[in-house]
């Protein structure tokens, strides 16, 4: 079964520092503002790899970033440098045009975004990174649980009630 690939905190995209993968001739990058020295030394160290880059923003429209991808010529390697919402996004798109989990390297200038999928309401939110157990908008305590679902663009949040409760419910 085909599973969509996503961009998460712990995804094997992520990368500290670009390599050419096995295979690769070509490459497109993707980048943000946050991302330009990066870039610049990916440049220089690929020198005689064919590059093609796009400086991308919040602003930049979703169709110019699906048209840099899909022009590109078939088994390109993609490199995306930027902040997490706008690597995101740029990663969604380039998913969208058919590029695979290993054909992406994705190097995050921020932090990357954690979330939770709530098992009681059934929504996604963010939590910190940091955090075993979080409260859900719907007010139900969950367990970050070790699996992150693809389907459901979270880890799986299991509800469990809170010590603290449960002496007051058994008084």
């Amino acid at each position: 079964m085909y599973s969509r690939p996503v961009l998460f905190d712990q995804s094997p995209t992520l990368v500290d520092s670009f390599s050419l993968l096995q295979g690769r001739r070509k490459l497109a990058v993707l980048f943000d503002e946050s991302g330009r020295e990066q870039v610049e030394a990916l440049m220089k160290n690929m020198d005689k790899v064919p590059t093609a880059s796009l400086l991308v923003s919040k602003d930049t429209p979703s169709q110019q970033i699906s048209d840099f991808v899909a022009f590109q010529k078939m088994g390109t390697q993609i490199c995306i440098v930027a902040k997490w919402d706008t690597a995101y996004h740029a990663f969604s798109l380039a998913v969208d045009e058919g590029a695979s989990e290993e054909e992406i390297q994705t190097l995050i200038i921020d932090q990357p975004k954690r979330f939770i999928y709530c098992m009681k309401c059934f929504s996604t939110s963010e939590i910190p990174s940091n955090e075993s157990a979080v409260q859900c908008q719907c007010s139900a305590h969950l367990e970050v649980g070790p699996f992150f679902s693809k389907l459901r663009k979270g880890y799986i949040g299991y509800p469990f009630i809170p010590v603290e409760q449960r002496q007051t419910v058994g008084s």
